[in-house]
């Protein structure tokens, strides 16, 4: 499958925009995949998608910082820590937190490369399309467990406005329940 292509076609961008949001997306996932399921499965991703770095390289149209957030830092961690010093019972808002943060992490990196917003839902089916061309689908499978939001069937389940995934969050975030 050929990602930039099929992000610059959906989105409305070109070569470069979609290489720096490939890049950044993917490296968001390979940081939720090393804190979630270990170095291992993360190398393993890195090996399947070797032009990752490369695409991570491309600029932004943003005078941002370039590099994108991850799970070690910026809003993914700070999240990440606000969820893990919650008491016990609280799974199903944490779930939702982290899925609202993986939302939060696409909409900023679409606004780096002056991609409306409301695109958003248009990025995962693709990126999770790219990844199951790419890894042994047992690593699909586990990554999805790690990052519901690729899936389109997002941990938050029936309840979340709008449906699933990372469309259905978009629009409870929005305000698609008007």
């Amino acid at each position: 499958m050929d990602l930039i292509g099929q992000l610059s076609q959906q989105l409305g961008v070109n070569g470069t925009q979609a290489q720096g949001l490939a890049g950044s997306l993917l490296k968001l996932v390979q940081g939720t995949v090393k804190e979630k399921l270990g170095p291992d499965a993360s190398d393993q991703l890195g090996q399947a998608i070797p032009e990752m770095e490369g695409w991570q390289q491309a600029p932004s149209t943003t005078s941002a910082p370039q590099t994108a957030p991850d799970a070690g830092g910026g809003l993914m961690g700070a999240l990440g820590n606000l969820m893990s010093g919650q008491e016990g019972g609280t799974g199903g808002m944490m779930s939702a937190l982290g899925q609202a943060g993986d939302v939060a992490a696409v909409v900023a990196l679409l606004g780096r490369f002056n991609i409306d917003a409301s695109k958003a839902s248009l990025v995962a089916p693709l990126l999770l399309n790219f990844l199951k061309s790419r890894l042994d689908p047992a690593l699909v499978g586990r990554i999805l467990s790690v990052v519901p939001m690729l899936s389109g069937g997002g941990a938050g389940g029936g309840n979340t406005p709008g449906g699933g995934g990372l469309g259905g969050l978009l629009g409870g975030l929005m305000g698609g329940g008007r």
